[in-house]
Order: structure tokens, then C-alpha cells, then sequence
């Protein structure tokens, strides 16, 4: 039988994580043929699982933002509807890395600003001077920030010094593990498109949150994790016809010519041989794009950070405090300077923001019995301060950071399990993204923003774009996908 796909244009995709998934999800259901080719031996990117003493947690990304309703559809199509949780209406904490001292996250704001600035918790958090000032936001005129190129230049020229300091640059840090002096206005475009629509800032803060909920209800997560959403993308996208190969480096575009001759050497009988035009996505970091691009950077792109995860004894003495979650779901720090007593940036009780989670998941085990949280290390500009540390040591400084943030002191008997992971996260900037040759794309959080409420939808959009472009394969193929496409390691 002749294959339907004979002279059709070939999509590569470099890089298997949410959005180059979604990519060739959608084009392979459109019937483009389409090639995944990750350098890992597993897709997901900063989405996976860990075993902590048997029980899966999420080691990555836990939660996705419920904004826009991409994620939402997505998971819809992809028959995980039922799957999604909330997170517990516990709110979070703020604490201070100098003393410690600690108030609630202030409900309903977006990147940190305050949806409700004279609010108790707003008041705990900046002071009434700070919080009269923010409170004034929305009656200065539309030109004041108007030159504003970077998050942190528009927040405190518009809501003043204490919502920057004491809540924009926590969260930024602690989301993102960036500044706000680096995140440029470019990258928050549900902000500032709220905030041109309104003129105010406090305004826009709070039309971007779904509710009025303690800090963390605009999120939601998967029963089993994260991880379920990647098992699913890579399950759908082989029934649609697409071939994953993991394990599969590419250095250079000359590569992945190769890498495509060397797949369809290798494929079944029946599949096509030369194909029409290739277009390639790269769908990865921007180091490795501009690597690959043969356009390197001499400056920073990514900050190291890591995550330490801690399984703690439920019926220890002092852990069984945290079984009323002292700290709501957890707690950011501010950053005071050299002399904090604080190093982590971050911490997540997760056992009591996702009470409805399924800890039996991959591992088959029950999380019942323990207490987890989980930490982050690393800031803008820095490497993490357990960077250089074992294991021993590490677990050492997690434990000593989760007594002071989470207000109850636990010692080295309570506990059961530990685990890290580390990770990069795109520093952001104003350098010139690089101008790849026709036929190349780039894709991915450096491009459109961290997160999947914006990774989803331009992973989308560029499908379209590829689809609607001239010649696109999906106005030419209508038969079905051929399922001999499989997932392939190549070492």
C-alpha cells in the first residue's frame, strides 16, 4: 500500500518536554509526520517523579496555573479531566531569612501584588505605610511606569518599594528563581495585558487570580502528580504517529539531518523515505538552542537551582505539629542578605497542600504515615548553597531551613526518607533572542514565559502557524496516522 505521507513535509522537533510534546501532538493529529528527538532518557523536562521511601512526589514542577484555561482544555482532550486537584485553602507564609519572623502571603495577587492591599494579611506584610501606598496604585495616571521595560521597574514606580521588596521579589524568586529587576515586561504578558486593559496594577493582580482564595488557589495539580500529564502527551502522541526517540542529543541543525536519515534507515517497512521539505523546532533551553544554532552567549541564560524533598516521621513528637499545618501549604522566604538564617528560598508542605493527591502512583506505596516537604535552593545569579554539599550535609541544611520556616523544630530522628534533584531555569533578560534560518523554530519558557498556562498555548500556536503555512501537510493528508511510530532510545 503507498504511504499517504510520500513528499509531505517532515517536522523535527528538538526536545521532549510539555512543549515540544504538545507540538507534535497537535501536528500529528493534523497528519503531519513528525520526529521528537530528546537528549534525555525520559520526555518531561522539569516535569518528573520521585521516590521518596516509595512514595512519588512531584521532584519538578508540581502545579500549573489554572489562568486562560489552556491547561484545562488540554488535559480535557487528553482524558485527564477527572484527575485534577486542588490545592488545600490553607494560604501560605511568608517569612523572613534574617529572623525568621514570619506573616501570612497575602490572598488573591498575581506574581506577588496584592489584589486587596489594605487588607490584615497585606497590612502584616508591608506595613500600613506600604500598604496605603499600594493602596493609591489605581488612581495614578495611566503615563506613570509608562517606561518601564522590567517587572520590578513598573511595580515600584507604580505600587511602591514595599510590594517589590516584601512580596514581588519572594515569589519571584521562589517561582521562578528570578529577579524581578531580570524579568522583563515581554515575559509577562497576562500582566501587562491586564494592566493596560485596567490602568492599575492592583487591579490587574486580581483579575488574573481565579478567586479570592488563600495564596496558591489559581493553581491545581494532577492526582498522581505531574508526571501523569507527560505519560499521557507521549501515549498520545505515539497513537498519533509520532516518533519519539530519547537519548537522542542534538548538537547542531547538521544533526539533526542525520538523526532523521538514521530514523527512517531504521523504521518499519512502509514508511516514507524522502520527505518534502523539513521544518525544525527546537524546543529546548536557550544555551542548547543558540548551541545548536551555532549562535552562543557569553552571558548567564539559566540559573542552577535545586530541590530537596524530606520525608518526615508523622508520629515523631515533633513533626506531629505539621499535621496542622502551622504554615499552610508552605512558606517563601525574603531574602535580607549575607547573614540570613535562612538559606532555602522556599518550602512546600506538600502532604497538606494536596490532601486529595494519590501517593500510590507509580512506586506503589502510600505516603500515610509521613509528613513531606519540599525545599528550593538557588537564586538569581548564584549557584545553589547545597550545590556543594553531600548528601548528609544537605539533608542537614533542608532540615535546619524547614524548622525555621515551617515555626517547629525537627531533628534528625524524625527523618524517613530524602531526595534532590537539580534544575535550570531560563534567566530571562533583554538580550536579542537569536534569528534562526527559515525553516527553524524556536520554542519553549524562554521564548514564551515560564509555566504551562503559557507554554500550552504557544506550543499550540506555533502548530497552527506550521499547519497554515504554505504547502502545510495537513492540507494535503487525510489518512490516519500510522501507529508504527514508537518511542526509540538511541545511546
Amino acid at each position: 500500500m503507498p504511504d499517504d505521507r510520500a513528499g509531505v513535509r517532515h517536522v523535527a522537533v528538538v526536545g521532549g518536554g510539555v512543549s515540544g510534546l504538545v507540538l507534535a501532538r497537535d501536528l500529528a493529529r493534523a497528519g503531519v509526520w513528525v520526529t521528537v528527538f530528546e537528549a534525555a532518557e525520559r520526555c518531561g523536562g522539569r516535569i518528573q517523579a520521585a521516590d521518596i521511601r516509595g512514595t512519588s512526589i512531584d521532584i519538578g514542577a508540581e502545579a500549573f496555573a489554572t489562568r486562560g484555561g489552556a491547561v484545562a482544555a488540554l488535559l480535557g482532550e487528553l482524558g485527564l479531566a477527572d484527575r485534577v486537584i486542588r490545592p488545600a485553602p490553607l494560604g501560605s507564609w511568608l517569612v523572613a531569612g534574617s529572623d525568621g519572623a514570619a506573616v501570612p502571603l497575602p490572598p488573591a495577587g498575581a506574581m506577588g501584588i496584592p489584589a486587596a492591599p489594605l487588607g490584615r494579611d497585606a497590612r502584616r506584610a508591608l506595613g500600613l505605610a506600604g500598604s496605603v501606598r499600594a493602596a493609591l496604585e489605581p488612581l495614578l495616571p495611566a503615563r506613570v511606569g509608562s517606561g518601564s521595560t522590567t517587572l520590578a521597574q513598573l511595580v515600584r514606580v507604580r505600587a511602591g518599594k514595599a510590594v517589590l521588596d516584601r512580596l514581588v521579589r519572594p515569589v519571584t524568586l521562589g517561582v521562578s528563581s528570578a529577579a524581578p529587576e531580570l524579568i522583563p515586561l515581554t515575559s509577562t504578558r497576562a500582566l501587562t495585558a491586564e494592566y493596560a486593559r485596567t490602568g492599575s496594577l492592583i487591579r490587574a493582580a486580581g483579575r488574573l487570580r481565579d478567586s479570592a482564595a488563600a495564596a496558591g488557589g489559581a493553581v491545581a495539580s494532577l492526582r498522581g502528580g505531574m508526571s501523569e500529564l507527560i505519560t499521557a502527551l507521549v501515549a498520545d502522541c505515539v497513537a498519533a504517529g509520532v516518533t519519539i526517540r530519547t537519548s537522542a542529543p542534538i548538537h547542531s541543525l547538521t544533526d539533526v539531518g542525520d538523526a532523521l536519515e538514521s530514523s527512517e534507515s531504521a523504521a518499519p517497512a512502509g514508511t516514507p523515505g524522502a520527505c518534502g521539505p523539513t521544518d525544525i523546532v527546537l524546543a529546548v533551553p536557550e544555551l542548547a538552542a543558540r548551541a545548536i544554532l551555532g549562535h552562543p552567549v557569553a552571558e548567564i541564560v539559566t540559573t542552577p537551582v535545586e530541590v530537596i524533598a524530606l520525608a518526615l516521621a508523622a508520629d515523631h513528637p515533633a513533626v506531629r505539629p505539621l499535621a496542622e499545618a502551622p504554615r499552610g501549604t508552605g512558606a517563601l522566604v525574603t531574602a535580607g542578605g549575607p547573614n540570613d538564617v535562612i538559606t532555602a528560598k522556599a518550602v512546600t508542605h506538600i502532604t497538606r497542600k494536596w490532601p486529595d493527591a494519590d501517593r500510590n502512583g507509580p512506586v506503589g506505596a502510600s505516603s500515610a504515615g509521613m509528613e513531606i516537604v519540599r525545599l528550593s535552593y538557588g537564586r538569581a545569579g548564584s549557584s545553589p548553597e547545597t550545590a556543594a554539599l553531600d548528601d548528609a550535609a544537605a539533608q542537614r541544611l533542608a532540615l535546619r531551613d524547614a524548622s525555621r520556616l515551617l515555626g517547629t523544630e525537627l531533628p534528625d530522628t524524625a527523618v524517613l526518607g530524602f531526595t534532590r534533584q537539580s534544575w535550570g531555569m531560563p534567566v530571562h533578560g533583554d538580550r536579542p533572542k537569536p534569528q534562526p534560518p527559515a525553516g527553524v523554530h524556536l520554542l519553549g519558557d524562554w521564548i514564551s514565559g515560564v509555566g504551562l498556562a503559557t507554554l500550552i498555548p504557544a506550543a499550540r500556536e506555533l502548530a497552527q502557524q506550521l499547519m497554515r503555512a504554505p504547502g502545510s501537510p495537513s492540507a494535503r493528508f487525510t489518512g490516519a496516522p500510522r501507529p508504527h511510530h514508537q518511542i526509540s532510545e538511541r545511546h
